[in-house]
């Protein structure tokens, strides 16, 4: 893949258009372009684009390069390059970038030799979209880390305060967790709240299903 397609990609992705309908817009062809990328020599040529555009006023640009990176990590995995999308998340503040990155991670496999510390320290986050897309996001990992994670919120006994986050830390360990993991979802399969018991039950069944 040569990088003058990759940063002429890029641009249309980004360029500002007076449209009636986005589905006719240069940006969303561009997305969709993006999304049909298999070519994994564009990851190193990323990886620079990324760095070389690394001010504030470049946070357009990278969002874009993360988009196709992600897309690309989810076809074609390599550590090399997860580890580095990964770090690129302690780097990056704005909080639409790093939702959209950990949007796109939900979709990543992560090999457990890979550390998920950022991700669930995202988890914690006081911003609640960078908060839900991380407790989301960790169902791309199977580590102790992502877990742990999880049972933080899965535990919380405050149903009413921890309502989403219950709720997609329930979805995450039901595609990631084991017969072990079911006690813990136990906890709010007799819930009030309809969405909760809902979201533990489906969990369970998930992790059954995988255990058969």
């Amino acid at each position: 893949m040569e990088e003058k397609y990759l940063t002429e990609l890029i641009q249309r992705m980004i360029i500002k258009e007076e449209i009636k309908s986005s589905d006719s817009s240069i940006s969303w062809k561009a997305y969709r372009e993006a999304e049909t990328l298999t070519d994994t020599s564009s990851y190193p040529i990323l990886k620079n684009l990324i760095l070389q555009n690394s001010k504030p006023k470049d946070k357009k640009y990278r969002n874009a390069a993360y988009f196709i990176m992600g897309k690309l990590l989810k076809k074609t995995p390599i550590n090399e390059f997860i580890d580095f999308y990964l770090q690129q998340m302690e780097v990056e503040t704005d909080k639409y970038i790093l939702s959209s990155m950990l949007d796109l991670v939900a979709d990543i496999i992560i090999p457990i030799n890979i550390s998920t510390k950022i991700l669930g320290s995202l988890a914690m986050n006081e911003k609640w979209l960078i908060r839900h897309s991380a407790i989301s996001a960790l169902c791309s990992s199977t580590t102790s880390e992502s877990k742990q994670a999880l049972y933080h919120y899965i535990n919380q006994a405050d149903e009413k305060t921890y309502r989403y986050e219950i709720i997609y830390a329930n979805a995450s360990l039901g595609k990631i967790g084991s017969v072990e993991d079911i006690p813990t979802l136990n906890k709010h399969i007799k819930s009030k709240i309809n969405d909760i018991r809902y979201s533990a039950e489906y969990a369970i069944k998930s992790i059954q299903e995988r255990a058969k």
